[in-house]
């Protein structure tokens, strides 16, 4: 075999991948599978003179045997403290984050009060008010653990897993926690403190909108950054701008270098330079597994010189992923390092063909040689990444941007060019305060950043700028392709047939989107999301939107689903309360969609909020009642009572009334105590005065799990973590419930 760590790597990727999602059960099974498929090719003379088959058994066995005694030994033992209290103490490993106004720590265990608590794992602990803890820091307490939102497979709990975050935590109530010094400081501590004085010294000399963008796209620090440009980069298919990987380290090592070879240092000298400089790097942006993944490449590619050998790129690839995998099994549940992974690996196969191929079709004018070769250089780039991580983007997104290759041209450059100037100003602020050198690179890093989300923003309100494909004819497409390429390369002519192969599942795939897209004219759909204990649903049609009730404050969540749904308009928000909360996550959804119409109390101090980033919308004040009518036989209507108002959907005959926790049922009118369909807040049992036929109850599935008997006692359905909850009406008078992620 020429490339044996190639076959290695890429089968033990992918076998960690395949566990993640099956769980440790199915993967201790498998494990058996696979190590009878290695005994019996390593025995049968003809699959073990061919090698690969055997070895590829073999690393998929070694994979799933340490993925198996990593969840048994390092996983369960400390997700079985799920709602419990300890005294513990522990150290802060890395730098806190501020979210949604609150805190977070991400702190290592070392020690208990109770022998039966394990150490040695990793929790995330949230704080309403900031501690005084930085790196390595020495907090104790009591505190409470909890199990991560979302279930098993590649949700957030096996996220946080890949982070070695096994559980999050608060102080306990009515405790406080103690925060003593560092006791020691080890090299990592001295990286996180200069990640620190980066990201402040970015912060000095840019406006805190554009420092946001400049953080994001140089050290991967996406706390600033607002939701709506978040949306819009996910929308356009550039979000890999913001994770810190490939480009970035390619970026630096370039730039280092041609600084050492231009002030004239030996080419050794300047390898090994840039080396350190790539490790430092690597450092500075906490080792996550992109860029774990990106370095190690770039090291490997760095040490040919050294070697005077030349690095092979998948092999550093494959070598790079069997290192992070060896070092977490659950590596693997990282989205971010899979389309890192997958996009490297496109990049390495596809770029040069695409490129060789788009040159020799449209270079034929002198003058224009260049641009051309630029940008048919970008959409080689573009079409290799995308290709090859567009099965993990359907899978985890349930969206395909269709404006991705016009994105990847407008801000692959600037993103590169924003980089350099943005770590010139912030090492120039740094290291010479009192000097204005800082400020010229600022200037070139700020008005690069206004471009980019500009240009971002346009992207994203492009009609159909993405397209949902978050249904079952996603996985049908994904097999038809995996078929057409398997049968390809089973004729012995895979070169000559791929392209045709390629060519085809993507007329599957544009088939199945828009059928799919044609199944669902003319049907109304509403949504309950999965976003905690209050009630937010979107309510869809044809392109259309409208948006009852954003209580619990998740707008990331409402502005994903609006995504999903291919909004083009969004007709309108109704808020059932008053708290304020609720109108932060309107105002953050309304600056990204701009509503056309605003329903909410008239004597609320928050109203301005909502009027403002609606630019200009139409405001519907209310004291007790309103009614709004949607698409010719929509009508949502809105009545007071007690805190928060309830909400009637009426559609296609079919009536979904919406109560949140707030709303007495004394105060409604009669007429609505009998719908179809009930959605319910977190506040279970309900009285005896509603008679649905269905309860939909939207809670995390904290609150479900301690109401988990008087929710099965009544005929129901609920959010609690797994999905969200979409009702089909239909004209026809029928309907379907499913569940979306």
């Amino acid at each position: 075999m020429r490339r044996p760590l190639v076959l290695v790597g890429f089968c033990y990727l992918l076998t960690l991948a395949a566990a993640v999602f099956f769980g440790a059960g199915a993967s201790f099974v498998l494990l058996w599978i696979c190590v009878a498929g290695f005994a019996v090719t390593f025995v049968w003379w003809r699959t073990r003179r061919a090698v690969a088959v055997p070895l590829a058994f073999a690393a998929a066995a070694i994979a799933l045997a340490a993925f198996c005694m990593y969840s048994h030994f390092a996983v369960e033992p400390a997700r079985a403290l799920d709602g419990k209290t300890a005294v513990v103490s522990g150290t802060v490993c890395e730098l806190p984050e501020q979210r949604n106004g609150r805190w977070y720590y991400t702190v290592r265990i070392d020690r208990a009060a109770d022998r039966e608590t394990p150490t040695g794992f990793k929790v995330r602990l949230s704080s309403q008010e900031r501690l005084q803890a930085g790196p390595y820091s020495r907090v104790s307490g009591k505190i409470c653990l909890s199990l991560p939102p979302g279930g098993d497979g590649f949700a957030s709990r096996s996220y946080y897993a890949s982070k070695g975050i096994m559980m999050f935590a608060y102080a306990d109530w009515g405790t406080s926690l103690n925060v003593s010094p560092p006791v020691e400081k080890p090299p990592y501590y001295y990286a996180l403190r200069m990640r620190e004085k980066l990201l402040d010294a970015v912060d000095e000399v840019l406006p805190q909108e554009q420092a946001s963008l400049v953080k994001g796209i140089l050290l991967g620090d996406t706390d600033g950054l607002s939701d709506s440009l978040n949306a819009d980069f996910r929308t356009d298919g550039v979000s890999h701008i913001l994770s810190v990987s490939g480009l970035h380290m390619s970026t630096i090592a370039e730039l280092m270098i041609f600084l050492l070879l231009f002030c004239r240092v030996p080419k050794r000298a300047a390898s090994l330079a840039a080396a350190c400089g790539v490790f430092g790097f690597m450092a500075v942006t906490c080792f996550v597994p992109s860029v774990t993944r990106s370095g190690v490449m770039c090291l490997l590619f760095l040490a040919g010189p050294l070697l005077s050998r030349r690095a092979d790129p998948l092999n550093s690839l494959c070598a790079a992923g069997l290192l992070i995998c060896l070092s977490n099994p659950y590596s693997a549940a990282d989205v971010g390092f899979l389309l890192s992974f997958f996009a490297t690996l496109g990049l390495v196969i596809c770029t040069g063909p695409v490129t060789r191929f788009l040159n020799g079709r449209f270079d034929r004018v002198r003058a224009l040689r260049p641009l051309v070769q630029g940008v048919n250089g970008v959409l080689a780039t573009s079409a290799g990444a995308t290709l090859f991580t567009l099965p993990i983007v359907l899978l985890s997104f349930g969206t395909v941007s269709v404006v991705s290759p016009l994105a990847n041209i407008l801000e692959l450059v600037p993103s590169s060019l924003l980089m350099c100037f943005g770590a010139a100003a912030a090492v120039f602020r740094l290291l010479l305060p009192q000097t204005f050198l800082a400020m010229p690179f600022a200037l070139a890093a700020g008005l690069l950043a206004k471009y980019m989300s500009a240009s971002a923003a346009s992207l994203a309100r492009i009609p159909f700028a993405s397209v949902s494909a978050s249904q079952g004819f996603v996985t049908l497409w994904l097999a038809g392709s995996l078929i057409l390429f398997a049968v390809a390369l089973f004729l012995g002519k895979g070169k000559r047939l791929f392209p045709q192969a390629a060519c085809l599942s993507v007329i599957l795939l544009l088939a199945g989107i828009g059928s799919f897209q044609l199944s669902r004219q003319d049907v109304t759909r509403l949504t309950v999301l999965d976003g905690g204990d209050g009630i937010c649903a979107v309510l869809t049609r044809g392109g259309h939107a409208f948006v009852v009730g954003c209580e619990d404050y998740n707008p990331q969540k409402l502005i994903s689903c609006l995504s999903a749904e291919n909004t083009v308009k969004l007709d309108g928000i109704a808020l059932l309360t008053r708290e304020r909360d609720e109108f932060a996550c309107a105002q953050t959804a309304a600056a990204r969609f701009r509503p056309a119409k605003v329903v909410a109390y008239e004597d609320t101090s928050a109203d301005g909020l909502v009027r403002k980033a609606a630019n200009g919308s139409i405001l519907i004040p209310f004291t007790s009642r309103a009614e709004v009518s949607l698409w010719s036989d929509v009508k949502v209507e809105l009545v007071q009572s007690g805190k928060a108002s309830a909400a009637r959907v009426t559609a296609d005959g079919v009536t979904v009334l919406l109560r949140p926790d707030g709303a007495k049922a004394q105060g409604l009118p009669d007429g609505w105590k009998n719908p179809d369909f009930l959605v319910a807040g977190a506040s279970v049992p309900l009285s005896g005065e509603f008679t649905p036929a269905c309860t939909v109850f939207s809670m995390d599935g904290k609150t479900l799990r301690k109401n988990a008997a008087a929710v099965a006692a009544r005929r129901s359905l609920w959010t609690g973590g797994s999905g969200n909850l979409v009702l089909n009406l239909r004209k026809d008078r029928s309907l379907s419930v499913g569940r979306e992620k």
